[in-house]
């Protein structure tokens, strides 16, 4: 006696079906997507080039801007940051700088070249440890 076809057909399924719910948690993507660790605040992040220049050489320079911070060590003069930028396009920049013990009153050029925005920069003068605050604002309008 011969087996009916769609017994024939069934068996073969059988391992198939079994094998269905586990190889679906397999390859369910949504697990390996990745959610944001860190809650993204309203105020777009713009890419720019910090440089800055030293009239003596100086141990630690160090650049904050709001919650984050960048140092310079001694033969590094340009770095790329990523900022927070609010719609009053104003930006508050917070500056400090070490000089070896003995260095004379020096000067401190920092430049902020933000991406598709014009160029800012000033200038923090003083001795052997020196902190200074800038703020830079572009307009934003349309």
């Amino acid at each position: 006696m011969t087996p009916s076809p769609l017994l024939s057909t069934l068996i073969p399924l059988v391992p198939l079906a079994a094998m269905a719910w586990p190889l679906y948690h397999v390859i369910d993507q949504e697990a390996f997507q990745q959610k944001p660790k860190v809650e993204v605040k309203s105020s777009p992040t713009r890419r720019a080039d910090v440089s800055i220049r030293a009239a003596h050489p100086f141990q630690e320079v160090k650049i904050t801007i709001g919650e984050a911070s960048w140092s310079f060590a001694p033969d590094e003069s340009l770095k790329e940051i990523y900022f927070p930028l609010d719609d009053s396009g104003n930006l508050l920049v917070a500056v400090s700088a070490t000089w070896p013990e003995g260095t004379p009153e020096s000067a401190l050029f920092v430049e902020f070249m933000p991406d598709g925005m014009e160029t800012r920069s000033d200038t923090v003068w003083g001795l052997e440890n020196i902190t200074g605050e800038f703020e830079f604002h572009w307009d934003l309008t349309p």
